[in-house]
C-alpha cells in the first residue's frame, strides 16, 4: 500500500466547501484504505491554527478530531535523522521554505513517502533533492 504524507494545505481542502475532484478522489482513497495517509504532528498545529483563525477554537477542535477519526490518518513524530535533515533543508532554503515544509520534505525523503501538498515553492528546492522527492500537487 502506498504511504503518503499530507500537508496543511491538503487538510484545508478537506475542510473547505470549495473542494475539487482531485481532493475528493484522495479522500476516497484514504477512507477506503487504498493509501495509508500520514501527517506530522506539528502540521496539526498549523491546521488547527488556520481553522481557529477563520472559524474559532471550538470548530478547530471539532474538525480536527472528526478528520482524524473518519479518515484514520496516522500522526507521526519527528525522529533524529528527520530533524537533522529538516534543519539542513531549512539552512539551504531559508528564504523559500517554511520549517513545516522542511519537516515534510525530510520525512518523505527518509521514509520514501509521497508528499501531497498545495505548496508552489517546492519547485525552488535543490535539483538533487527534487529528484528524490515524490510530490503530488493540488490546487486550492
Amino acid at each position: 500500500m502506498q504511504k503518503i504524507l499530507l500537508d496543511a494545505g491538503i487538510l484545508s481542502i478537506f475542510f473547505s466547501k470549495d473542494s475539487n475532484d482531485d481532493a475528493d478522489l484522495l479522500r476516497v482513497s484514504i477512507k477506503t484504505k487504498q493509501v495509508e495517509a500520514h501527517v506530522l504532528k506539528p502540521m496539526l498545529c498549523e491546521a488547527f491554527f488556520n481553522i481557529c483563525k477563520s472559524e474559532g477554537k471550538d470548530a478547530a477542535t471539532s474538525k480536527l478530531a472528526t478528520l482524524m477519526r473518519i479518515y484514520n490518518i496516522n500522526q507521526d513524530d519527528l525522529d533524529e535523522p528527520t530533524i537533522n535533515l529538516a534543519g539542513t533543508l531549512k539552512c539551504q532554503h531559508r528564504d523559500n521554505l517554511s520549517y513545516i515544509d522542511c519537516m515534510n520534505i525530510a520525512f518523505c525523503l527518509n521514509y520514501k513517502y509521497a508528499l501531497h501538498t498545495t505548496e508552489k515553492c517546492l519547485k525552488q528546492i535543490l535539483p538533487e533533492t527534487r529528484k528524490r522527492l515524490r510530490v503530488v500537487s493540488y490546487r486550492f
